[in-house]
């Protein structure tokens, strides 16, 4: 057989050369590989080939946190505002009278009660937004503020999915929420493939009764608490008391509600996190050390998966956040952790130096703003896809006009 034309030969080792050096663009800065796409027909080629994607994956590992959503309450109106962690900027980063409710599998969920719809799913890097609006039942609920907490979740609708590309595809937003008058627990999930709401469903209190010494209602969702996703399984956290802590988890697939209880190195103070390689994870502060626990769900309630993890973090945060956590105000850690990024494997300290993440496999820490009033932050994982290219160019050009 021939071989090939030396100037072909050496189109192919030019290209091969790009095609490295394209996968070492850093994942944090979307904009950038969207810049060298527009270089040549021959570099958007590349960009745009669907194998690209699946190595500059590979290449990098975990998805970036590109920023995270964090409300702010004022006299007049709320804002949902996105603070970016890097380079990247979303055509809009304040949303007003928008409430950040959840973020997963590159997309975020708002609850819209002043607009025309109840929720709005927003991709921040092509800002192409979805509508949904509530079914009766649910309108009723969030409506009636007395007795009534609920949490709502977005997440990918796609079996075996990686949730690393699938940004533009259908979704599910779960609704779960809990009536400490009735004494009921009730739940429901929107497919944007059908665009229709589920059939409601609900479970009494079965004990009828509260914790001793709280004035809390057993079977309350944690509002401002954070949810965790294995699978179509979503984990919501319960109000209890100080020593004990129990998990609702609602099966989208089989439609089914149930609580569960710890087990084995179960942190009874710890806070529920989110989620990472399967697992639920768990976190805890207790003067300067932070544990987190890798727990799963068993037949009989969710038990420990791994040994716990101290991270010590008088070493990495300044003497001023230190002095916050071990404080008389936190010293449980309850108001010092305030997010967690899924998939990222980050988790967000709130102190008072202003706001820090700690990355869980190797205990570094980074300060990345310098305020101290967040109660719960609500980070943004993604890499760029192919998919977004036709998009960001255009968004990009025009946020740099500004």
């Amino acid at each position: 057989m021939d071989s090939p034309p030396p100037q072909r030969r050496l189109q192919s080792l030019v290209d091969d050369a790009i095609r490295e050096t394209l996968l070492r663009i850093p994942p944090d800065d979307p904009a950038r590989l969207v810049r060298a796409s527009a270089v040549s027909t021959a570099w958007f080629g590349i960009v745009s080939d669907p194998s690209f994607f699946r190595d500059y994956r590979t290449f990098h590992g975990k998805p970036p946190i590109l920023g995270y959503l964090d409300n702010k309450s004022y006299e007049s109106h709320n804002v949902a505002q996105f603070i970016p962690t890097g380079a990247f900027r979303p055509l809009v980063c304040e949303r007003r009278d928008w409430d950040a409710v959840d973020s997963r599998h590159g997309r975020v969920l708002f609850y819209t009660p002043k607009e025309d719809t109840d929720f709005i799913v927003w991709d921040p890097i092509t800002d192409n937004q979805q509508v949904i609006s509530t079914d009766p039942k649910i309108f009723e609920i969030l409506c009636t503020a007395e007795g009534i907490t609920w949490m709502a979740t977005v997440l990918c609708a796609k079996d075996a999915c990686d949730h690393l590309g699938c940004h533009d595809g259908p979704f599910l937003v779960a609704f779960m929420g809990s009536n400490e008058v009735e004494k009921t627990m009730f739940a429901s999930v929107y497919s944007s493939e059908t665009t229709e709401w589920s059939e409601m469903i609900s479970v009494e209190n079965p004990h009828g009764i509260y914790p001793l010494a709280t004035n809390t209602c057993p079977y309350a969702i944690e509002e401002k608490g954070h949810t965790a996703v294995v699978g179509k399984k979503i984990y919501y956290p319960v109000k209890w008391s100080y020593w004990t802590m129990k998990i609702l988890m609602y099966n989208v697939g089989e439609q089914e509600l149930s609580l569960i209880n710890l087990q084995g190195q179960a942190p009874a103070r710890g806070l529920l996190m989110g989620e990472e390689d399967g697992a639920l994870v768990f976190a805890a502060i207790k003067a300067s050390k932070l544990s987190v626990w890798s727990m799963e769900d068993g037949p009989n309630g969710v038990v420990a998966r791994g040994q716990r993890r101290d991270m010590k973090l008088e070493t990495t945060l300044t003497p001023r956040a230190l002095s916050w956590m071990v404080g008389e105000t936190f010293k449980d850690g309850r108001g010092t952790l305030v997010g967690f990024a899924n998939g990222a494997g980050v988790i967000f300290l709130n102190t008072e130096d202003g706001l820090f993440t700690v990355e869980v496999g190797s205990g570094q820490t980074k300060k990345i703003h310098r305020n101290c009033s967040f109660e719960t932050v609500i980070p943004y994982v993604s890499f760029y896809s192919r998919e977004h290219a036709r998009f960001v160019m255009p968004l990009q050009s025009k946020s740099y006009k500004k």
